[in-house]
C-alpha cells in the first residue's frame, strides 16, 4: 500500500472511532467527577424556590408582567421591557415587581415611569389630549375614504348610464365625418 493510502485510512478510522468514544463516557454517569455530582444549590436558591410556588408570589409577577408589558424599553425603542433583554429593562422589571409588592396599583406604577421617561414609555398611548388623535384618525379617514369611494362609485354609475352605448350608432357632425373619411383613405 502506499503512504497516502495508510495515511488516509489512519484519519478515516480515527475520526469513526473517535466520537464513539467520547459517546460511551458521556453515557457512563459514574464517569463524571464526584464534584459535579455533588454540587448543591446555595441556601439563596433554597429560599427563592419557595417564592415560586406560593401562589400570592405567582400573581405578583402575573401583575408585573402584565403592567411592565406595556411599558417601552429605552434601549430597544419597540419592545417592552418584558421583551427586551437589555440590562435597564431587567431593572425596570425589577422596579415594577418591587412597586407592585410595596402595595402600588398598576396606574401607580406606570405613572411612576411616565414621570422619570415621559410618556413615550407607555407603549400603548393614553386616549387623552393630542393622543386622541391616534385613536380617532384612522376612524375618520376610514369614514372619509369610504364617502370618497361611495361618490366615485356613483359618478362612474351615472356616466355609464349617460354615456355612449357600443350597440347603438353615433351621429358624427359633417366636420367629424369628413375627418374620419380622409383618415381612413390616408391609411
Amino acid at each position: 500500500m502506499s503512504r497516502a493510502l495508510v495515511w488516509v485510512l489512519a484519519l478515516l478510522v480515527t475520526f469513526v472511532a473517535w466520537p464513539g468514544a467520547m459517546t460511551a463516557q458521556e453515557a457512563e454517569p459514574e464517569a463524571a467527577t464526584p464534584a459535579l455530582q455533588e454540587v448543591e444549590a446555595p441556601a439563596e436558591l433554597a429560599d427563592d424556590r419557595s417564592a415560586l410556588t406560593d401562589p400570592d408570589e405567582a400573581a405578583l409577577d402575573a401583575l408585573a408582567a402584565e403592567v411592565a408589558s406595556g411599558l417601552r424599553c429605552p434601549v430597544c425603542r419597540n419592545q417592552s421591557i418584558v421583551e427586551s433583554n437589555a440590562d435597564l429593562s431587567r431593572e425596570m422589571h425589577r422596579v415594577v415587581r418591587d412597586r407592585l409588592a410595596a402595595g402600588e396599583t398598576p396606574e401607580q406604577v406606570e405613572a411612576y415611569f411616565v414621570s422619570r421617561y415621559g410618556e413615550w414609555i407607555l407603549l400603548r398611548p393614553q386616549a387623552r389630549g393630542i393622543n386622541l388623535l391616534v385613536y380617532g384618525l384612522p376612524l375618520l379617514v376610514l369614514v372619509l375614504g369610504f364617502f370618497v369611494a361611495r361618490n366615485r362609485l356613483r359618478k362612474w354609475a351615472r356616466a355609464g348610464e349617460d354615456g355612449i352605448a357600443a350597440d347603438r350608432p353615433v351621429d358624427l357632425g359633417p366636420e367629424d365625418e369628413q375627418w374620419l373619411r380622409d383618415a381612413l383613405r390616408e391609411s
